[in-house]
């Protein structure tokens, strides 16, 4: 159901379960244990995520949850809960490669990555669980909020529709769009250059951008303590040495 290639620091995590990478309660509990891994591997840097074929990942298995009852939709939503929180949470540096279409649950995996890189083509992302006649999960929800501007949020949570690559962009379902082929080797290019970022610093800026307004200050004692740090000068030497040629003022 999911291939990992580690190389030069990043983990490039694909979705390959038929058909279209449909999401059950057992996919996404196996996207968790993954990531779980990848976040505890100290040699990966940055991951990707991506699908197969012409797939990013098309949501919810909607037949087993007409099928399989309360207690399956509970294990799934609860699943999908933990899913999303933790990709939305996850301190490395992830970027999504989405190679084809991310519709309901994929689309929502997609907004929750930080950076994400779209083939041109037919794909279509969109969010049609209104549509479907289900809720959004309130992480989901969050989650889109955060990714999509607020002048289209009653349009692509209301209306359901689903959008091709561009206006996939213009709505801020994803940041750019290039050749299907080169879809991963951008993907692992925008995956290195956040790597490069010290890794303290990046986990607590995303930490601060999930805090509600007003609420970044909590974790001021932590961000006082990066400033400090002997790893943040040698970071900031390195920073004036490559776009000053100096490290010091002395």
């Amino acid at each position: 159901m999911i291939q990992r290639n580690d190389d030069g620091g990043v983990a490039l995590i694909r979705m390959e379960r038929e058909p279209a990478n449909v999401l059950t309660a057992e996919f996404s509990d196996a996207l968790n244990a993954e990531f779980d891994r990848v976040r505890n591997d100290d040699g990966v840097e940055a991951v990707i995520l991506t699908g197969t074929g012409s797939a990013f990942s098309a949501g919810v298995e909607l037949f087993r949850v007409v099928d399989d009852g309360a207690a399956y939709i509970e294990s799934l939503l609860a699943s999908l809960a933990v899913l999303f929180s933790k990709l939305r949470a996850f301190p490395k540096p992830l970027v999504a490669a989405v190679n084809g279409h991310a519709i309901a649950g994929g689309g929502v995996i997609a907004c929750a990555c930080d950076y994400r890189v779209m083939s041109a083509g037919s794909g279509r992302v969109g969010l049609p669980e209104l549509r479907v006649g289900v809720p959004f999960p309130s992480v989901a929800l969050d989650i889109v909020r955060a990714a999509v501007p607020q002048r289209y949020q009653r349009e692509v949570l209301l209306l359901g529709r689903s959008y091709g690559p561009e206006a996939a962009a213009e709505r801020g379902f994803v940041d750019e769009i290039v050749p299907a082929e080169q879809l991963i080797q951008r993907a692992r290019k925008v995956a290195a250059e956040l790597a490069s970022i010290p890794a303290a610093t990046y986990d607590l800026t995303k930490r601060q951008l999930s805090r509600a307004p007003g609420r970044a200050a909590e974790l001021d004692d932590e961000l006082r303590s990066i400033w400090i740090s002997a790893e943040t000068a040698s970071h900031i030497r390195g920073y004036l040495e490559r776009t000053l040629g100096r490290s010091s003022a002395r």
